[in-house]
C-alpha cells in the first residue's frame, strides 16, 4: 500500500488553502466527502483503491482541518483550483451524500474535467420525490443544539441517527466515524455561512444530456428519500447505472466497504480517462 502523501497546498480564491493529499499512482481519482465527517472518511477506500488510481482526497471548507469558512458556493471553483494545481485536466469524482450534489452540479457545469462520476446518497437539486419518501434529518433541531452551544448532545445524537449508523457493525469503522463526528466543528450550522445559491444551471433538465459515465451507489438501508433520487439519476442519466450494497445504509463506503471498493474498481475499469 502507497503511504498518503501531501499533495499541494492549494490557494482558494477567499485566501484560505486547501492541503491535498495523494495516495497511489495511475488516473487521478478525488473523493469528496460528506457533511460533518473529512477526509478520513475515505480510509477504506484510499487503502484500497490506490493500487490502481492516483486516489485524492482534502477536507471540504468547514470541515476537518480545514480553515476556509463554510461556503457551499465555492466548493465547485475549489474542486477547479484544486486540479489546475495538480495539472489535472480530467478526474474521476466521487462525492458522498452533501458531495454527491456538489459532485452533480460539478458533472452538469464542467463536464469536459470528469472521466467519470461516482455517488453515493446523491441529491439531485431540482427534484422533490414523493412526500412519502419522508425527510432525511432534523437539521433545523441540529442548527438548534448547535448554535445553542450543545455540541456534544448534536454529535451523540447525529452519531447514532440511521443515516450515520445503519449497517455499520466493524467496531473499526464505527471507532473511525465516532473520531470524526468528535471534531465535526458544527461551522456550517453556527456560522453566517452563505446559504446556498441555486446552481448555475438546471441540473435535473441537464441530467439527459451527460454522456459520461455515472455510477450510483446506494445502500441497501438507505433512506426513501436518498434512494428516489438515485433512481431518477439513474432514469434520467443515460449512461448511469446503480449497484444496490446489501446491509450497507447511507456510508455505505464504511458499512460495506469491501463490496463498495470493488463496485468502484469494476467500475472504473471501463470508464478510463482515455475514453
Amino acid at each position: 500500500m502507497s503511504p498518503e502523501q501531501l499533495a499541494a497546498t492549494v490557494d482558494l480564491a477567499d485566501g484560505h488553502s486547501a492541503r491535498v493529499y495523494s495516495t497511489g499512482e495511475g488516473e487521478p481519482l478525488l473523493l469528496l466527502h460528506g457533511w460533518s465527517l473529512d477526509r478520513r472518511s475515505f480510509a477504506p477506500q484510499r487503502d484500497a483503491l490506490a493500487g490502481r488510481y492516483r486516489v485524492l482526497t482534502f477536507d471540504r471548507r468547514g470541515f476537518g482541518e480545514s480553515t476556509a469558512p463554510p461556503d457551499l458556493n465555492r466548493e465547485l471553483d475549489d474542486i477547479d483550483r484544486i486540479l489546475d494545481s495538480l495539472g489535472i485536466e480530467r478526474v474521476h469524482l466521487l462525492g458522498v451524500s452533501q458531495a454527491a450534489r456538489l459532485a452533480l452540479r460539478y458533472a452538469v457545469l464542467r463536464p469536459a474535467r470528469l472521466c467519470s462520476l461516482l455517488v453515493q446518497g446523491v441529491v439531485i437539486d431540482g427534484y422533490s420525490p414523493d412526500a412519502s419518501a419522508g425527510q432525511d434529518l432534523p437539521l433545523a433541531h441540529y442548527q438548534a443544539l448547535a448554535r445553542g452551544g450543545d455540541l456534544d448532545t448534536l454529535r451523540k445524537e447525529w452519531l447514532a441517527h440511521p443515516m450515520m449508523s445503519a449497517g455499520i457493525e466493524d467496531p473499526a469503522q464505527r471507532a473511525l466515524l465516532a473520531r470524526i463526528v468528535a471534531d465535526y466543528r458544527a461551522l456550517d450550522l453556527t456560522s453566517e455561512a452563505p446559504p446556498i445559491a441555486p446552481p448555475a444551471i438546471d441540473v435535473l433538465a441537464g441530467l439527459p444530456t451527460l454522456s459520461l459515465p455515472i455510477l450510483v451507489l446506494t445502500g441497501e438501508l438507505e433512506t426513501p428519500a436518498r434512494k428516489a433520487h438515485a433512481g431518477e439519476l439513474v432514469r434520467l442519466a443515460p449512461r448511469a447505472r446503480e449497484v444496490m450494497l446489501p446491509g450497507a445504509g447511507h456510508l455505505s463506503n464504511l458499512a460495506a466497504a469491501p463490496a463498495y471498493n470493488q463496485a468502484v474498481l469494476d467500475f472504473l475499469e471501463g470508464a478510463g480517462g482515455d475514453d
